[in-house]
């Protein structure tokens, strides 16, 4: 057996490895494969169902940032009037202090 020969018999047996190998996963693929009905059903109909839930998660998370907003916009117009009635006080208390100062 000469070099060609023996070139021949790799080269036949690397084929025919590769015909059988790709027979084989053809084969296993057909006996397993769950029929297109029962594979989740249809792909627009799930990403629908998608698109509805994300949709809804943003609704729930709108309203709870609405709902922080207004509180935390409620707690700073708090704070704004006792502000003003603390100033209000120190002014009052700046114009006793100085009549006072005054009457010395």
């Amino acid at each position: 057996m000469n070099r060609t020969d023996l070139t021949l018999i790799i080269v036949s047996a690397i084929v025919i490895a590769l015909v059988l190998g790709w027979s084989a996963r053809w084969l296993f693929d057909r006996l397993n494969r769950v029929p297109h009905g029962e594979a989740g059903g249809d792909p627009i109909l799930a990403a629908e169902g998608a698109q509805a839930a994300a949709e809804a998660e943003l609704s729930r998370i709108r309203l709870e940032f609405a709902s922080e907003y207004n509180q935390l916009k409620a707690e700073l117009e708090g704070a704004m009037d006792t502000l003003r009635f603390v100033r209000q006080k120190s002014d009052e208390q700046e114009s006793e202090l100085e009549r006072l100062r005054g009457k010395e």
